[in-house]
């Protein structure tokens, strides 16, 4: 016990004090084994930025200050690219030693990794990279001009403008741009707009890249640089434009368009993915031609999804040709496929039914998940799906299913249900899942034996998505399924959150015993949702076990008892909601604050005035808005007028309301009780 101290009560130990506090090997033999590795560390594995990672310990930085001056370079850039985990003021030599390193040391690596931490690690380091800029490395100019993109000073954007222009090394010029992208100075894209003209196609892809992060402000300008940029000799370069006129403006289009007849298909394929972020309809045509007949498949595949991305009928005739003339490969077919889905055309039923039958798996699931897109259960058309679904329930390839089954779902046709019934019993868990959720989109009724079976089920999803979806009879006892799985502690708790929430729809006196027992469920998504689902079936048997949960761990716990209290308007709730009001945890004051409105107004007046002066703004606002529904306008301006100064913000909130209140004729407002739960509009 010798090597134990006796300290005063504290926070815990971290793992580096606690080696200090024990008999563990101290910090200081840690590190050093750490640096002696790495004089032995095969070539082939040396990386300096993360070969020394470690948790921070103040008692390492004196011995990775003293590796920054060891003979070996990589030694050295290793203990730099360390020292960024520490902050500057946890050691007075750290910054003068990072300072040293980038100006003296005579390996450009070691210069490099001074550069990139000091950017991170101190808002004084501008002066000492600016100086840097003089390398003689391209390699440390680089990082250094990378490393002022974090400081957004005159001097910084004036130096990094010259190296775009002036540095001799493109990769250097290069990093100018990210920097200068990063910035974003005002007057910064005419100058990335000269750099098109730089002579290394590295440099001008940048800037095409760059100018396509700017904000439309800029847009004008910066189109027609890039439109000039789409005859570029490079084709990174035409690439990189291509891609930064995504979402710009109409006048791209042309440009854009004559791309499409590009001898490489990158650009290809760029061109024809900014097309489809521009509603290009007059593109339709050209894009159809390259769905039809260019070489390569990424750009005829890239050519359907825009196609489908442009949801126009035009589009979606091409679309429909392409499918019924048979594309050549699997891919094509696939995404033609989910463009047809995509566009939003019903036109497009027929072919997605047929594409159910296609030989390719991946094409028949881009089929049932197109049409689970399309189908709207008001639109008669949609029946036409119901028997191609039905028995793609049967695919061989359970991802088919799934989507047959969720496709179902959506159409709502009470015909589909014994086929759902049979696929509930599926293999595969993401389809007994799926279908049981799409039986009970369409009648959970006549599906709640399925569903109460699904809560045995062994795969947690799938009793998840029984739980979530099963609609209790109020006429019935509960069943014993529910009962089971409610009393399984060792079960799953969101099956069990979602089966308080059935008891809350269901209703009736015989449900209050289950959910109070569920208020001492060791799991607090459980407690929570037992309070809310209280909530919703007040009743006085439930006010002494969700007043003790006032005092529960879980914050979520907490708030939702203070609303649940609030449903029972029992006034004997007040003072232990009272003393709530000072928990450390904003979004429980707020539900407690709306959860007082409930009460008789004069025992919780002065509670909710008090609120208004309460550090948290979102509390200050729900205050504002229940003394709002209790209050009439000009008590409301005289609570305005007793807070103080500081308070501008609420007496200004508190007008606003008194001002909606004189506005409001009497016949326009609600009749309709107030709702507890809606005070959680306010406390989210």
């Amino acid at each position: 016990m010798a090597w134990l101290y006796i300290l005063a009560p504290g926070p815990p130990a971290t793992a580096c004090e606690a080696k200090i506090l024990t008999k563990h090997p101290s910090p200081s033999t840690e590190i050093e084994e750490l640096i002696h590795a790495l004089r032995g560390q095969d070539p082939d594995d040396r990386h300096a930025r993360v070969s020394l990672d470690h948790a921070p310990c103040a008692a390492f930085i004196p011995h990775l200050l003293k590796a920054t001056t060891d003979q070996d370079p990589y030694i050295r850039a290793s203990a730099v690219h360390a020292l960024a985990s520490y902050d500057a003021e946890e050691g007075t030599q750290l910054l003068a030693t990072l300072f040293r390193a980038l100006a003296d040391d005579p390996d450009p690596s070691v210069r490099s990794a001074a550069a990139e931490v000091l950017a991170s690690m101190s808002s004084d380091a501008a002066p000492a990279l600016l100086a840097a800029l003089g390398d003689a490395s391209p390699d440390v100019r680089k990082e250094v001009v990378l490393a002022l993109g974090a400081f957004e000073t005159s001097d910084t954007v004036a130096a990094l403008t010259d190296r775009l222009h002036r540095d001799p090394a493109p990769e250097v010029r290069e990093r100018a741009v990210m920097a200068l992208e990063r910035l974003k100075p005002e007057g910064s894209v005419d100058d990335l707009v000269r750099a098109l003209e730089d002579e290394s196609a590295i440099v001008r892809a940048a800037v095409a890249r760059a100018l396509g992060e700017y904000e439309t402000s800029e847009l004008p300008a910066i189109v027609n640089a890039l439109l000039l940029a789409l005859a570029d000799p490079s084709a990174g370069v035409r690439e990189s434009a291509a891609r930064a006129l995504r979402y710009s403006s109409a006048e791209a289009i042309p440009g854009l368009v004559a791309l499409l007849a590009d001898e490489v298909a990158d650009v290809r394929n760029e061109a024809i993915g900014a097309l489809g972020t521009l509603d290009a309809c007059q593109a339709i045509d050209a894009l159809a031609e390259r769905l039809r007949n260019d070489a390569d498949t990424e750009v005829r595949c890239s050519a359907a999804s825009a196609l489908g991305d442009l949801r126009h009928e035009g589009a979606t005739t091409h679309l429909i040709d392409a499918f019924q003339s048979g594309a050549d490969s699997p891919e094509v077919r696939a995404e033609i496929v989910r463009a047809l889905g995509n566009a939003e055309d019903f036109r497009a039923l027929p072919a997605l039914c047929v594409a159910l039958r296609d030989l390719d798996p991946e094409t028949r699931e881009s089929a049932a998940r197109g049409l689970e897109w399309l189908l709207d259960p008001e639109v008669p058309e949609g029946s036409a799906a119901l028997e191609p679904l039905c028995l793609a329930l049967k695919d061989t390839e359970g991802s088919v299913r799934e989507a047959a089954s969720n496709a179902l779902g959506k159409l709502k046709d009470p015909r589909a249900l014994p086929f759902l019934m049979k696929a509930a019993q599926d293999d595969t868990e993401e389809c007994r899942a799926a279908a049981l959720e799409a039986i009970a989109r369409i009648d959970a009724t006549a599906g709640a034996a399925l569903l109460l079976e699904g809560l045995n089920d062994p795969d947690t999803d799938v009793r998840r998505t029984a739980a979530k979806s099963l609609v209790l009879a109020q006429s019935a006892p509960i069943p014993p399924a529910v009962l089971a799985c409610l009393a399984d502690l060792d079960g799953d708790p969101f099956a069990r959150c979602d089966l308080a929430k059935a008891l809350a729809r269901r209703g009736g006196a015989e449900a209050v015993p289950v959910l109070i027992d569920l208020l001492q469920d060791k799991s607090g998504h459980v407690r929570a949702a037992a309070a809310q689902a209280l909530g919703e079936l007040p009743d006085p048997r439930a006010m002494p076990p969700l007043t003790a949960l006032l005092d529960d761990e879980d914050e979520d716990v907490r708030g939702e008892a203070a609303l649940a209290l609030a449903a029972l308007a029992d006034d004997r709730a007040i003072e232990p909601l009272k003393a709530l009001l000072e928990d450390e945890h904003p979004p429980v004051r707020r539900r407690v604050v709306w959860a007082l409105s409930f009460f008789t107004p004069s025992r919780v007046l002065p509670l909710l005035v008090s609120s208004l002066e309460d550090d948290d703004p979102h509390v200050r606002s729900t205050a504002v808005n229940a003394l709002a529904d209790l209050c009439d306008a000009p008590a409301l301006r005289r609570i305005g007028l007793a807070l103080p100064p500081a308070l501008d913000d609420v007496k200004e909130a508190l007008e606003e309301a008194a001002a909606e209140l004189e506005d409001e004729d009497s016949a326009e407002r609600n009749p309709s009780p107030r709702r507890v739960q809606l005070g959680t509009t306010h406390c989210e």
